[in-house]
């Protein structure tokens, strides 16, 4: 069957099977915490049409969102895979249909399984190279170009024209203030590339949209279609 998740989807039929019965269909709502930060991961998430967001805590209640994760992949793989409490929360960014499957049948299946091992592993990286990748861009590269970054990753992680966003949420990821976030966005407007309104924005011209981006997202892009963790786009 297909799952619209890009990992549950190209599993090899042998570790479908096995997963398959132990997999069900959730409609989760946004914000809807999934995994509680410093809490075992007692089940793992593959979002269809949702997003999921992972954020750090701090002690004053705030919670900083530091990655999106979509239909590439699934919720808490580093702490999952290596056995210890997730060190951030995991919530629902965009409301959606996710897959749950319980922690231990996962855990115990890659230990059997070579090629399943090697799928986590090279997701693993994937997360690891953005979390880089971003921190970089972060520290070089000026607001507009990112935030074209950003919403080009946005739309590659979650099939659909709309993606919704805070200001405040987008200055997190992006480590600049709302007011800049803002005026990223009008100048994005008003050049074509895309439609924004309301914290929802459409992409319209997305090779404009990549022209305007930093070198980041090709980067990241070319590393992703490598590793077989999304499929390669149809130019």
């Amino acid at each position: 069957m297909a799952y619209g998740n890009h990992f549950l989807d190209t599993l090899e039929p042998a570790d479908e099977a096995a997963l398959r019965p132990h997999l069900r269909a959730v409609e989760v709502a946004a914000g809807q915490v999934l995994i509680a930060q410093d809490t075992p991961v007692a089940e793992v998430h593959f979002p269809a049409d949702a997003q999921l967001a992972n954020l750090v805590r701090l002690s004053d209640g705030r919670g900083l969102e530091t990655a999106v994760v979509g239909r590439e992949g699934l919720s808490g793989l580093a702490p999952f895979m290596a056995g210890t409490p997730c060190g951030w929360e995991v919530a629902a960014r965009q409301p959606g249909t996710v897959y749950v499957l319980p922690a231990r049948v996962l855990y115990e299946r890659f230990h059997v399984s070579r090629p399943l091992l090697e799928q986590l592993l090279r997701l693993s990286y994937i997360y690891q190279m953005q979390a880089v990748q971003h921190a970089a861009c972060n520290a070089a590269h000026k607001a507009l170009p990112r935030m074209a970054r950003w919403l080009l990753s946005a739309s590659d992680l979650t099939p659909g024209e709309d993606i919704a966003f805070t200001q405040e949420e987008l200055a997190g990821l992006l480590g600049t203030q709302r007011t800049t976030i803002n005026e990223a966005a009008t100048q994005l407007k008003e050049r074509g590339a895309i439609r924004y309104a309301r914290g929802v924005a459409r992409i319209l011209d997305r090779p404009l949209l990549e022209r305007l981006a930093c070198e980041c997202y090709a980067m990241e892009r070319e590393r992703i279609e490598e590793a077989g963790t999304m499929p390669r786009r149809r130019d």
